[in-house]
């Protein structure tokens, strides 16, 4: 047991003294003449205790006055003993991503998960409150701070497992902004683990408790899936990696549109990583790779690609490199990127084709004629798209084209730049942003080739921290590539968002997932953007005149490596796991009870005493 205020007890000493001071005070009685005192009988108790100096006697009523002195002493000290559960506000983290699907932990992670938090509900005492957080790839509070059990067990139900990467800084972020402002609130992450460390991360004044799930790392996973054009045939090629200790042996089947092609057993010592290779001349989609293996988690045991004969859209971004250039456009589906501080001589060319990629963006570098189809320059001097003049300090966008195929869908009239230079277009271009200074956003089709040019450094902004910066990159890749960029089947990661562009006509699409359910997603203008998918395989997607397959795969070593962690990185705190979660319960409140009761048997002693 601990006291909150030790201190408290220590007045015990003056008021028991102060009590039993007035069992020995001598009381002094008022003279009465009566008739006769056989009348009154004789009462020798009382003359015994006003004897100013005789020796204390036994009394019931003193004891219980001093018990209840004790007692409301003690409430006032605020004692506290440890117990199971949590505190009055907590919020649960629970992670939903793919490892936690492991089955290691009968019947699996996420329903020991589960399990645990039911515990947590049926803890909960009257005046205590918990929140739950579901943690994939889309962050969801499935139940506010409530201390209602059964709506918390109707959202406990709601945990579904997804084959995705779990987006644990969110949900822990979103906790800490429900109960970060008390000292005496938890957030709990029930979680194996898997997950990369997490910056800049505070979970303010509450504490954090990390509760680690799994008992096993056996796992083999396809963690590569490629199918190349090679001179007469095609070339898949797949790559299996062990994360278990121990050496794994499987079998692995090449599936095209659901037949069986090829099976060839496997050896995958612990911690390696093989590829194997099937050459065919020709492939029918949709192509899966299947692992036939005993392990612990079996969403990664498969992979799938489509579109193997549509090429992608190759970009080329020049310069020292842009964090959120190469964010945004890892969000496009069948978009392959590639970096140089400077563009190759095979792409250098006055003339429109014969180069390997259809976009280049120059970025804070000087442009250079190359056989692209499309350039993207950024604050940079020369090309022929515009000139740069003196800097324009704080500019503010006033009017944007927003029926341009550039402009759909932004929202630019809160955007803040630090500086941008005076930008002056070339005549066949055309203003697409500008301040009341100068044009800030500039595109147009010179001599074969698409040109678009930004006048301010994206950095020097906060451009690439608005809902508009990805929307605008979407928008370039349709732009740019024209036709090339319409909506075609595709290979993305499970849980990533991506958009797709259809035909204009089209007003509502309808997604079905491998297991047969639909949901419907509204078009706008001919674009769609799809939040993420959370199970792996082919997906189909229709409309009135559109018809594309999409297959989703997991690939992601976090996720797939299972060992449970015994620590987790946040921000700059190592958080280690503990499976047993107590808390410190105040007992104040059955100490007044305890006090009120006996306040009463001693009032009823002193009734029938008198």
């Amino acid at each position: 047991m601990q006291f909150q205020s030790l201190g408290a007890l220590l007045w015990f000493l003056p008021v028991a003294g102060f009590i039993i001071l007035l069992y020995l005070l001598k009381v002094r009685r008022r003279e009465v003449r009566v008739p006769a005192k056989f009348l009154f009988p004789a009462i020798t108790t009382d003359v015994r205790a006003n004897a100013l100096f005789q020796r204390l006697r036994p009394n019931l009523l003193l004891f219980l006055q001093l018990l209840a002195a004790l007692l409301l002493l003690t409430a006032l000290a605020r004692p506290m003993v440890q117990a199971k559960g949590l505190p009055g506000q907590s919020v649960i983290v629970v992670d939903t991503s793919a490892s936690m699907q492991a089955t290691d932990v009968a019947p699996s992670r996420l329903e020991a998960a589960k399990n645990r938090l039911r515990r947590f509900v049926q803890e909960l005492n009257p005046g205590e409150q918990l929140a739950i957080i579901e943690a994939g790839a889309q962050v969801r509070v499935l139940a506010s701070l409530a201390s209602d059990k059964q709506k918390l067990l109707n959202a406990i139900s709601q945990l579904q497992p997804t084959d995705t990467a779990g987006n644990l800084d969110e949900a822990l972020r979103l906790a800490a902004a429900l109960v970060g402002k008390s000292d005496e609130s938890r957030i709990v992450l029930l979680s194996d683990g898997a997950f990369p460390p997490i910056s800049d991360f505070s979970a303010g004044s509450a504490k954090l408790v990390f509760e680690s799930l799994g008992a096993s790392s056996d796992n083999l996973a396809i963690t590569a899936m490629d199918v190349q054009e090679r001179t007469g045939g095609l070339e898949w090629f797949v790559g299996i990696r062990n994360f278990g200790s121990q050496s794994k042996k499987a079998i692995l089947e090449f599936y095209a549109e659901g037949k069986l092609v090829d099976a060839r057993p496997i050896t995958v010592e612990a911690g390696q990583t093989i590829g194997q290779t099937l050459t065919a001349r020709q492939l029918s989609e949709p192509l899966e790779a299947r692992l036939k293996v005993d392990d612990a988690l079996p969403s990664d045991n498969r992979a799938f690609r489509v579109g193997v004969a549509q090429k992608p859209i190759r970009v080329l971004l020049v310069g020292e490199g842009n964090f959120f250039i190469e964010r945004a456009l890892a969000l496009e589906p069948n978009v392959k990127v590639d970096k140089a501080p400077s563009v190759p001589d095979s792409e250098r060319g006055e003339r429109v084709g014969g180069g390997n990629y259809d976009l280049v963006i120059f970025d804070r570098v000087a442009p250079v004629p190359v056989k692209a189809r499309a350039v993207m320059v950024i604050k940079a001097q020369g090309g022929p798209i515009a000139a740069l003049g003196q800097p324009v300090r704080t500019p503010r966008i006033v009017l944007w084209e927003r029926e341009h195929p550039l402009m759909r869908y932004l929202e630019l009239g809160s955007l803040l730049i630090d500086n941008a230079p005076r930008l002056t277009p070339a005549p066949w271009a055309k203003t697409l942003a500008e301040s009341q200074q100068t044009p800030l956003i500039v595109a147009g089709e010179h001599q074969g080739r698409r040109w678009v040019g930004v006048g301010w450094d994206l950095l020097e902004s906060d451009f690439p921290l608005q809902p508009a910066f990805p929307i605008f990159v979407a928008n370039l890749m349709r732009w740019a590539v024209g036709e090339q960029g319409s909506a075609t089947d595709l290979t993305i990661r499970t849980g990533v968002p991506f958009s797709l562009a259809v035909d204009p006509a089209e007003t509502e699409l309808a997604i079905r997932d491998p297991d047969g359910n639909t949901r419907a997603y509204p078009v706008n203008d001919g674009a769609v953007v799809i939040p993420g998918l959370e199970r792996a395989g082919v997906y189909t997607i229709q409309g009135r005149k559109t018809e594309i397959r999409v297959a989703a795969n997991l690939m992601h070593a976090d996720e797939s490596n299972i060992q449970p962690r015994t620590s987790i990185q946040l921000g700059n705190q190592t958080v280690a796991a503990q499976n047993t979660l107590t808390t410190l319960r105040d007992l104040w409140k059955p100490i007044a009870l305890a006090l009120l009761a006996l306040l009463m048997v001693e009032w009823w002693v002193f009734v029938r005493r008198s």
